[in-house]
């Protein structure tokens, strides 16, 4: 699974559109006018896609749409860690209820079905953490990715490059 060399979103941005969504902070102040990552006050050239804000005038906002963007995202990705840790979960407690009913209630059944459920949810917490955040990310990135070309596709339809 390969991840874009460079993110799309600066992880500067990134940290602002969290403080949006959760209230900390508005959503203004001078932005990138072509990545909308955060620029100091004096800085020309965004550190993020090296444009100047001679070309691409800076923003007072973030648009909707990139935040909408990012949301999506971490949605997807999410979606995929919590997918693995739960169907783990009740698939290991569906093996261990098994024994109990085959078998019978006895010590070694009672005992079996709480040892599967906790080396399951153990096994599955660590897998949706590993390989669940890698494909999460992988996918959210994907979609990401998509998203952004739409974007600039519509919004640079008709702008001559300066």
């Amino acid at each position: 699974m390969e991840s874009p060399a460079h993110p799309i979103l600066s992880e500067r941005l990134r940290k602002v559109i969290s403080e949006i969504l959760n209230g900390k902070a508005p959503n203004g102040g001078r932005f990138c006018g072509y990545c909308y990552s955060p620029l100091i006050k004096e800085m020309e050239i965004c550190d993020h896609c090296g444009r100047s804000s001679h070309s691409w005038p800076t923003s007072q906002r973030i648009p909707n749409e990139v935040i909408a963007m990012f949301r999506l995202q971490r949605s997807r990705e999410g979606r995929v860690v919590r997918t693995i840790a739960y169907g783990g979960l009740v698939a290991g407690i569906t093996v261990a209820v098994l024994p109990i009913a085959f078998f019978d209630v006895h010590w070694w059944t009672a005992t079996a079905l709480f040892a599967i459920i906790i080396f399951s949810y153990f096994f599955f917490a660590n897998l949706a953490n590993t390989i669940g955040d890698a494909i999460g990310y992988w996918w959210g990135q994907r979609g990401l990715s998509q998203r952004w070309a739409t974007f600039l596709s519509v919004r640079d339809s008709g702008r001559e490059e300066g």
